[in-house]
Formats: C-alpha cells, sequence, structure tokens
C-alpha cells in the first residue's frame, strides 16, 4: 500500500482487483514529500483539487512546470490542467512559455486563461511578438484578443521602426466598438500609452501647465518658451 498525502486530502492506493483503483479520503493540513510526487495520477489529482501551489511549494519551480507540461501534453483536457499552466506562467522560461501557450490556444481557446499568456508575453523585454500575433488570430475571447493587441502595439511602440505601426494598432484598439463597456480598463490603459506616446515622448512640446506662484499669480509654463526651465514634480502619497 502506498501512501500519498496532500493538502487537504489523502491518497491511499490499495492492490485491488483493479490496480489503477484508489480512494481519496479527507485529511487536512497535509502535503505530499517531493519524493511522493513521481505520477501524473498524483499531479493530475493536485491540479484536481485546484491546489496547483502546493508543488511550487514542495518542489523548484523549474520541477513543477516540467511536471504540469508533462501531464499537459499527455493529457490536456485533464481537470485542472489549465489552471496548473496559467499557475506557472509566470515561471516559465520563454520556450517553456510558448508551449504552455500552444497548448492552450489548441484546447482552451476560448479561454480567458489566455489574458495570462498575452500579459506573459507583453511583460518580456524581448521577443513575443509573434506569439502573440498568434493569439490575436486565434484566441475566441474577444477580450483576450484586445489584451493581445495592446501588449503587442506597446512593444512596437519601443521600436523606432515600428513606432508607427504599433500607434496605429493602439489607437484601432480604442476606436473598438463597445470597448468602453467590455474592457474600460484596458481602453484606460491604451489611452494612456497613446497620450505618452504623443505628447510625453522625447522631442514632443512639453504640455502646457498652469500654476500659482508664492503671491497667487497665475503663470503658465508656455509662458517660458525658448527658455531653459526645471520642472520640479513632488507629491505625498
Amino acid at each position: 500500500m502506498a501512501l500519498i498525502c496532500g493538502s487537504g486530502f489523502m491518497v491511499t492506493s490499495h492492490v485491488l482487483a483493479n490496480p489503477a483503483q484508489t480512494v481519496v479520503d479527507e485529511k487536512p493540513d497535509s502535503a505530499p514529500a517531493a519524493a511522493e510526487i513521481k505520477s501524473d495520477d498524483t499531479i493530475a489529482l493536485i491540479l484536481k483539487r485546484a491546489k496547483p501551489n502546493q508543488l511550487t511549494k514542495i518542489l523548484p519551480d523549474n520541477i513543477t512546470i516540467a511536471l504540469i507540461l508533462k501531464l499537459a501534453k499527455a493529457n490536456p483536457k485533464a481537470e485542472g490542467v489549465e489552471k496548473g499552466l496559467t499557475w506557472v506562467l509566470r515561471g516559465a522560461k520563454p520556450a517553456q512559455l510558448k508551449e504552455i501557450s500552444a497548448i492552450l490556444l489548441t484546447h482552451y481557446k476560448d479561454s480567458k486563461s489566455l489574458r495570462t499568456v498575452a500579459m506573459s508575453y507583453g511583460r518580456m523585454r524581448q521577443g513575443g511578438e509573434a506569439e502573440l500575433k498568434k493569439i490575436i488570430e486565434k484566441a475566441g475571447d474577444e477580450t483576450v484578443r484586445q489584451g493581445a493587441t495592446y501588449y503587442l502595439a506597446a512593444k512596437l511602440v519601443k521600436n523606432a521602426e515600428t513606432k508607427a505601426d504599433g500607434l496605429a494598432m493602439m489607437k484601432k484598439l480604442v476606436a473598438t466598438p463597445g470597448i468602453d463597456k467590455s474592457n474600460p480598463r484596458l481602453l484606460s490603459q491604451a489611452e494612456g500609452q497613446i497620450y505618452v506616446i504623443e505628447k510625453l515622448a522625447i522631442g514632443c512640446t512639453a504640455p502646457d501647465i498652469v500654476g500659482k506662484d508664492e503671491q497667487g499669480k497665475e503663470f503658465k509654463l508656455s509662458d517660458y518658451r525658448g527658455k531653459a526651465v526645471l520642472v520640479d514634480f513632488w507629491g505625498i502619497w
């Protein structure tokens, strides 16, 4: 008899007429030891219980990601696999991220989990453009496609050669009918990006600022146009 424990449950394998039969008993505050996590069945059960963080607490991130990817490739529709893949995105290397993205786009293309995938590519300092384009083309959820479009445009505007394309993509996103209701937070981010690109980038004319001096007299930044001006911004939060 082999005993495998997990947070909130215990798996006891009995040698019965059917060797694959397992009995699941409730047992709180227990966790499997690293040596006990050997089979896909054990990992599947942990993911089924919606506790992929168990693995990351017991095993190094790289081993956890490898184990979940192995299970996902063998049985991509197993219960909990989608959540497990999404959970390990933050620690995935570019090659692993690409594998996770491919699995989710193939078997969960209508899922909002792909938002997290798009965000992961958006946070990469280099690369990710090709994968973001795949999400835009294949994802079934409109808000996921919008998110991927935003992250792709944000990458493009950072490159002088593709800046114009990125800005045009961002403006097209902002003009999407109904986005103010379906994705208001993303709309706000995109509008902010456009403002920064067009108004605050190096070489742009500084937006005018109106204030009052110590005597209460109003003045504008534009009053000093053509002169060297030091603007000191400060605040208390």
